[in-house]
């Protein structure tokens, strides 16, 4: 009976065949129509696309939403968040939006690493990356188990629309673990006490009759003090606050005055204190 003779040598061996690439999926227009609403700061839903009437992922649907997002009562958010202030250095960007500002933070110069749980989420970034000539990293991975070594990054920027969906606390741990001594952490989150909720206080015959379903809990200025306690020279700011929102009897009150009391965002700066490198050095 004849016998096959087996290979000795590892030229003999047959390669097995690369499997094909599976072509990637185009991003889904849907999803990045509902994202560029809650980018625009919409109080109410709306039958209006926020791009308008132009086509939803190219250029000038991004700029169009740009516009939107930081005029007017989204002024404040450029110069907040320094955009051009990070040039150089390296910065971890979370959030649940379109990823508008991380385009801006690239523009500025940063080099961007986006981290997101969802790969559709991820396609998106990356195709208005694409789009805009913009340059940036992205790394699929939950937020509170962040892909980067303790002490390597200068800047982590979380921006949350609605109540981050994750152990908050655990998550900025995280952020901690990674940022440098001396690195930055700034934070747009969600308030408890915006003009809604004043609205329900002052006036609580308004909710008699209406029943509005619990999310996940937004946050006070005190919790956040408590939250970033281990990061240090903390500032807690509040902001971004439509005319509209405001019941008519309050209208005459100046606006950058009301937004400090009834804004919708918090807006949290703070310091991995330079101390932690020497904890570092003394464990090793």
């Amino acid at each position: 009976m004849a016998t096959t003779a087996q290979p000795v040598y590892a030229w003999e061996v047959v390669p097995a065949p690369r499997p094909a690439a599976l072509p990637e999926p185009d991003p889904d227009p849907s999803e990045a129509e509902q994202l560029a609403c809650r980018d625009v700061w919409r109080v109410a839903p709306s039958s209006k696309p926020a791009g308008g009437p132009l086509e939803p992922l190219t250029r000038d649907w991004y700029l169009h939403l740009d516009g939107k997002r930081y005029r007017r009562h989204g002024r404040w958010v450029p110069a907040m968040l320094e955009f051009t202030r990070h040039a150089g250095e390296n910065l971890l960007a979370v959030g649940d939006g379109l990823g508008l500002d991380w385009v801006r933070f690239a523009e500025g110069g940063a080099n961007v690493t986006v981290v997101d749980p969802s790969a559709e989420r991820l396609r998106l970034y990356r195709e208005q990356s694409e789009v805009r000539g913009a340059s940036a990293k992205f790394v699929q991975a939950p937020f509170d188990h962040l892909p980067a070594p303790d002490d390597r990054v200068d800047v982590v920027c979380a921006v949350f629309n609605d109540p981050p969906q994750v152990p908050w606390f655990t998550a900025l741990g995280e952020a901690y673990r990674i940022l440098r001594p001396g690195g930055k952490i700034m934070c747009v989150l969600p308030s408890k006490y915006n003009a809604a909720k004043w609205q329900d206080l002052l006036m609580p015959w308004r909710t008699w009759f209406r029943k509005t379903p619990k999310g996940p809990p937004r946050f006070t200025r005190r919790e956040l003090y408590e939250g970033f306690l281990g990061f240090q020279d903390v500032r807690v700011y509040k902001r971004h606050l439509r005319r509209s929102e405001l019941p008519y009897l309050w209208r005459w009150m100046i606006l950058p005055v009301a937004e400090r009391l009834m804004g919708r965002f918090f807006i949290v700066k703070g310091f991995k204190p330079l101390t932690a490198a020497a904890a570092v050095r003394a464990a090793a």
